[in-house]
């Protein structure tokens, strides 16, 4: 069977992320770092050398160990309240190299928040672990934050036997309380404890005792925010399921209700699954709309001996997520009778710059009112095919499109909610495009499409955040730069990949970046949380998080 993913998990077909793939590879880091650079890092990257950047480094820690895969929500109610997430490599290198770490984090899944809107940093730590009846779960990264109704958050991510996934895995959320932007409050979690003073966190789906044939992966979630609605402050997480015995997935989802005391599953377990017959689904999305109505899409990946055709879809229910109706094809590439024939997955690039989240899409709900719109992104290869994977990595297809030179941005919009959908525009310039995430300003109504792109770097190798904006409902866009400055992505001497015996670098290997990053917008304000290498820890430029916050003067 041809696989997306690299050994160990090439005997599942759509793309895993970075972090189950870490968590198939059973990941202990062989450290091999030089001594010249274990020397013990205290620099929080606000002091010392650092590029000048429009950008907060949006974390505190202590290690020069990397941090990517960002996630971003503001409160509608307080928007000087901000939570971000992200994935934090020091969770695998600090019990290795105590010296370098303040503390070993209890997982990896990190957290930041700020009080004045994200002009500064004011804590930040990490999710709590799970025991579930005695079996022990890591919170696993593949972080998604949301604001909740009431001035909280909700942080959902996988869950996960550091000893590897067949002795237990699956899905939390956490919700935080008023401790967590509470000055005098402490929010740390340490190393193997279960128990965080500012969040809650509960399992929604898993298995916990072993043998586990099965692994739970990318989840995101969205929130319930119509008053009317049945529903409301529900949030809902939508996840893929991978079967190790087949190697196929699908969509799963849930439903929470406000305060995590009950969770309810809609699509899987003993529920009728919503991506249907769909064999490779990955990218499970699901998000609400302003009169509580559930849209969930996802991309159905090739066939059993081709990477194509890929084919994005969406299904909708009424609120509470029991009713879905017939799918909806969004767009779709790669193959004849595809919306896009000459176009590819993207599965590596040709500068080997930075991991992608292979056919990453991200959907967003006008919550205007009287909106009944609905937007899609996604990313495709447009251009310059490269060295195919070798077998080693993916068993060669007929159409396996190698590495790509060029790639796209695409845009799509629904009037009627999710319906019918326009064609796909492309919103971006010829370059490497990257990583798309949508979000509309709750207000105004403004969509903003911000992704990851080489267009200033003529060598299509450095990087930048740029944001394509409409103030028209996505009728028409405009481009602004969100990054100041470019950023070499190959400059962090930890993206080296330590997992793999002897080591290995490229695209194709080292998370890096990870799959995605992410966005909110709210009254005018655009809110951006990105991975790059701007300040200096331990003598190199460094991965970590940066929030960029734009106002739509500074944007036009």
């Amino acid at each position: 069977m041809v696989s997306y993913n690299p050994a160990p998990a090439n005997n599942l077909h759509a793309p895993l992320s970075s972090m189950s793939l870490i968590g198939l590879a059973n990941a202990t880091p062989a450290i091999r770092i030089s001594a010249s650079s274990t020397a013990n890092s205290q620099s929080s990257g606000r002091t010392g050398q650092s590029i000048r950047q429009n950008a907060l480094r949006f974390i505190i820690d202590n290690s020069y160990f990397s941090q990517s895969e960002t996630t971003i929500a503001v409160d509608p109610n307080n928007p000087n309240h901000v939570v971000g997430g992200f994935n934090d490599a020091s969770y695998f290198f600090c019990p290795v190299l105590p010296s370098d770490c303040s503390f070993s984090p209890a997982s990896l899944s990190g957290f930041t928040t700020s009080t004045d809107g994200g002009i500064s940093v004011a804590k930040g730590n990490n999710i709590p672990d799970l025991n579930i009846a005695g079996s022990f779960l890591a919170s696993w990264g593949d972080p998604s934050v949301a604001a909740t109704i009431d001035g909280n958050f909700f942080y959902a991510s996988l869950a996960l036997n550091p000893g590897s996934p067949i002795f237990g895995n699956g899905i939390m959320i956490a919700k935080s309380n008023a401790n967590l932007f509470n000055s005098t409050a402490s929010c740390n979690t340490l190393s193997t404890a279960i128990f965080n003073p500012c969040w809650n966190a509960v399992l929604v789906f898993g298995k916990t005792t072993p043998l586990v044939f099965s692994v739970e992966d990318k989840d995101r979630i969205a929130v319930d925010r119509d008053s009317s609605s049945p529903y409301y402050g529900s949030v809902y997480l939508g996840w893929d399921h991978f079967d190790l015995f087949t190697g196929q997935s699908t969509s799963y989802l849930a439903r929470c209700d406000s305060n995590l005391v009950s969770c309810t599953m809609l699509s899987g377990g003993t529920q009728p699954i919503i991506s249907g017959n769909d064999q490779f689904v990955a990218w499970t999305t699901p998000v609400v709309d302003n009169s509580g109505y559930v849209h969930v899409a996802w991309c159905n990946f090739g066939t059993f001996t081709t990477f194509g055709p890929v084919t994005c879809r969406m299904t909708t229910s009424s609120p509470g997520g029991a009713s879905f109706g017939p799918t909806t094809d969004i767009v779709s590439y790669m193959g004849a009778g595809t919306t896009l024939p000459k176009d590819t997955v993207v599965i590596g690039w040709a500068t080997e710059q930075f991991r992608i989240g292979a056919g990453l899409i991200s959907v967003a709900a006008d919550l205007t009112a009287g909106s009944n719109n609905l937007y899609f992104t996604t990313q495709v290869c447009t251009a310059g095919h490269y060295y195919a994977v070798s077998p080693l990595f993916a068993p060669v297809a007929a159409d396996n499109p190698g590495n790509c030179g060029q790639s796209a941005v695409l845009f799509s919009r629904s009037t009627d909610g999710g319906s019918t959908w326009s064609s796909p525009t492309t919103l971006s310039k010829p370059a490497v495009n990257d990583q798309p995430y949508v979000t509309v300003d709750s207000q105004t109504g403004t969509v903003y499409v911000v992704y990851y792109t080489t267009q200033y770097d003529s060598f299509n190798h450095r990087i930048d955040v740029v944001a394509s904006i409409s103030n028209n409902h996505g009728q028409n866009f405009h481009q602004s730069r969100v990054s100041s400055v470019s950023n070499e992505p190959d400059s962090d001497p930890s993206m080296y990949n330590y997992i793999v015996g002897n080591g290995i670098g490229g695209s194709f290997s080292v998370p890096q970046y990870g799959d995605y990053f992410e966005a909110t917008a709210m009254g005018g304000s655009l809110w951006v949380l990105f991975t790059g290498n701007y300040a200096v820890e331990a003598g190199t430029f460094q991965t970590d998080p940066f929030l960029a916050v734009l106002n739509s003067q500074s944007m036009q």
